[in-house]
């Protein structure tokens, strides 16, 4: 793996193929010595061109340049060495709204070239993402053309290109974003973040302003902090405008105030109208950019290094949240320029930030502290809490994409289901999605697809499921809520349940009052009804007790699946028989039939619970749903010559 120093070098030669970079632009990119750059070179150097799919060139007396032998080799290259400024993160809907606001809002001209390079995907993903576009664009009469000369462009007529932007910002993840600004409740605003935003296309659109969603959400956002500015008596300082070059823009802003003055009755000083041009003078494509291309990458490499530290260190999914990204970027760019001209913003939500959401106040701080770009400016309270809506915004997405999935379970009585249904919406909404109310008797696979929680008011012990069971009253306890947050603070939707154990017993030990060498088998040439019952013989050699067992493992199945996934099966009784808990492992070293679907079921962990007692057994299960998410892992296990060699690496602590 690259260093980040090795990452960023890439990152800059990869985006200027066209020319030779010297070492002293390289040093003057990553602000260190031209001798560092030197030390960081030879080791891209040594990299093989086979494995890269380029070749580093070094020329004397010119600097470096990329040459790329294989384009899909050399993607690869970027995306497995996760490049700190490239998009390979960006999921299917992200890349479509990037890709239409080059198309709609911006009008650049683009190439389908500069488009992969830009994205990191290959060709075929780029047709196929293209394709999908053309297919939503069809319904408004436009069309994405080629051309040689032009690149990638959208045909089509003003008027439907406006029909389709108001569908596109009305009906999917701008209101959304939007909204998740704390949302215009915590305004308190006489105009919704709805109206506005039709002010600014209107106005924009009508002037033959082109800016991308993410410049019309931050310009709403400011425009709605600039309606409160006003009502509490807020000012703004005097902002120096070079008339001459901002005149459309400038017109611009005073129209889209004026219109909210006459729905809101609320008058905004020059001032204001001045701020609102000078941040469309500062985005607007038709005008050169007061920041430099070169300062533009320098504050957006220094905000991913920074938000890829506070994510490895704390934990947060913020260096691949591309809203919150590109968001970000266009304030602190306009931010950057606003501090370069002193001019200073009041934050009339300043207290209230502070007050209601301080961890996120803090974060941004820190965060900005720890960008270079803004070493040399004193940032001050009221402009932290602006970048901190940012923050604020980018964790309740966070939140809302990460509720988990949660399925109530209930014995019978429609009231009291509702009531424990209720409960759970009101004291865990904020991290659980209630899917589906169900009574004991309903449980089938079908009901357990996408479930990430089982919340249930009847006993499920003697039931294994791939996901954890809480048990609470019908009344939901304030301790019972409080046990789930703190079991489920660590969970993450459909995925990696890797539980680590925190009770008072060790693993090993938990390992050794479950499994037993006298349960453990190696086996081939079987099938699944030979093997079970083997496998339950060897619990008890007692007749009724292995026809009883099996009628019970057969009734459990009919249930809903025992298959955690194509080749481990949890088979266990729908209701504990025996006094003493116990787990049999069988490894199929050829595979053998499950059923119809699974026909390579290699571990077999025949589950048996205690009528007495299962404690540690939800650990043992979690570790077992890991094992799906593991495969070599999963490998390693089936090639166990024994059973001291199965619970050695059964044990291993996984990270």
């Amino acid at each position: 793996m690259l260093s980040q120093k090795e990452k960023r070098i890439v990152q800059y030669l990869s985006q200027h193929r066209d020319r030779y970079v010297t070492s002293s632009e390289l040093a003057g990119y990553l602000s260190c010595s031209d001798r560092t750059v030197r030390t960081y070179i030879k080791s891209i150097l040594a990299l093989s061109p086979q494995t890269v799919g380029a070749e580093l060139i070094s020329k004397q007396g010119y600097g470096y340049r990329f040459e790329v032998l294989d384009d899909q080799q050399f993607l690869d290259f970027v995306s497995d060495n996760a490049l700190a400024s490239t998009r390979e993160s960006i999921d299917i809907s992200d890349r479509h709204n990037y890709i239409l606001n080059k198309l709609i809002f911006e009008q650049n001209k683009i190439l389908f070239d500069d488009l992969m390079d830009q994205l990191y995907v290959s060709r075929s993903t780029l047709s196929a993402d293209l394709k999908k576009i053309r297919r939503d664009l069809l319904k408004y009469d436009l069309s994405v053309e080629s051309r040689s000369n032009r690149g990638i462009f959208v045909e089509g007529s003003e008027h439907d290109k406006r029909r389709f932007i108001m569908d596109y910002f009305f009906s999917g993840h701008f209101l959304k974003n939007l909204h998740q600004y704390v949302g215009d409740d915590f305004f308190n605003l006489p105009i919704s973040f709805e109206e506005l935003t039709i002010v600014v296309l209107d106005e924009c659109r009508t002037a033959d302003l082109k800016l991308s969603d993410f410049v019309i959400q931050n310009l709403v956002v400011h425009i709605a902090l600039a309606i409160k500015r006003v009502k509490d008596g807020f000012d703004i300082s005097p902002i120096d405008l070079d008339l001459e070059k901002g005149q459309t823009e400038l017109v611009i802003a005073r129209n889209i105030l004026n219109r909210v003055q006459k729905i809101t009755g609320i008058a905004f000083p020059e001032s204001e109208t001045n701020y609102i041009a000078l941040h469309l003078i500062a985005k607007g494509v038709k005008q050169d950019r007061q920041n430099s291309p070169d300062k533009a990458d320098l504050i957006r490499q220094d905000l991913l290094n920074v938000l890829e530290k506070f994510d490895s260190q704390y934990g947060y999914h913020f260096s691949s949240d591309f809203t919150l990204i590109e968001g970000l970027l266009v304030h602190l760019e306009v931010l950057e320029e606003r501090l370069r001209n002193h001019v200073h913003l009041d934050n009339p939500l300043l207290e209230d930030i502070t007050s209601h959401y301080a961890d996120a106040f803090e974060l941004t701080k820190d965060v900005l502290g720890q960008m270079p770009v803004f070493a040399a400016y004193q940032l001050s309270d009221d402009e932290i809490a602006y970048v901190a809506l940012h923050i604020m915004a980018a964790i309740e997405r966070h939140k809302e994409d990460h509720k988990l999935n949660v399925l109530v379970i209930c014995a019978t009585g429609y009231g009291s289901a509702q009531m424990l249904k209720n409960r759970i919406n009101n004291e865990l909404n904020h991290l659980l999605n209630v899917v589906d109310l169900i009574g004991y008797y309903d449980i089938d696979d079908d009901k357990l697809q996408g479930i990430d929680v089982i919340i249930s008011s009847i006993d499920l012990s003697n039931l294994v499921f791939t996901v954890p069971v809480f048990t609470v009253s019908v009344f939901l306890k304030d301790d019972e809520v409080a046990e789930i947050k703190k079991k489920i603070v660590n969970l993450r939707p459909s995925a990696s349940r890797m539980a680590k154990w925190d009770g008072a017993l060790p693993l090993e030990q938990v390992f050794d009052q479950f499994f037993s060498e006298d349960y453990f088998q190696i086996v081939e040439g079987t099938d699944k009804a030979k093997l079970l019952e083997s496998m339950v013989h060897q619990f008890n050699d007692d007749e009724a007790y292995v026809a009883a067992m099996l009628n019970l493992l057969e009734q459990r199945e009919g249930m809903s699946t025992v298959i955690f996934d194509e080749r481990i099966a949890v088979p266990h009784p729908i209701k504990a028989i025996d006094k003493t808990h116990r787990i049999g492992l069988a490894i199929v070293r050829d595979g053998l039939v499950w059923d119809e679907t699974y026909s390579t079921i290699k571990l077999v962990f025949l589950v048996s619970p205690s009528t007495c007692g299962n404690d540690g057994l939800d650990l043992l299960t979690a570790r077992i749903v890991a094992l799906t998410e593991d495969p070599e892992w999963t490998e390693r296990l089936i090639a166990s010559p024994d059973f001291e060699t199965f619970k050695q690496i059964f044990l291993e602590e996984k990270g």
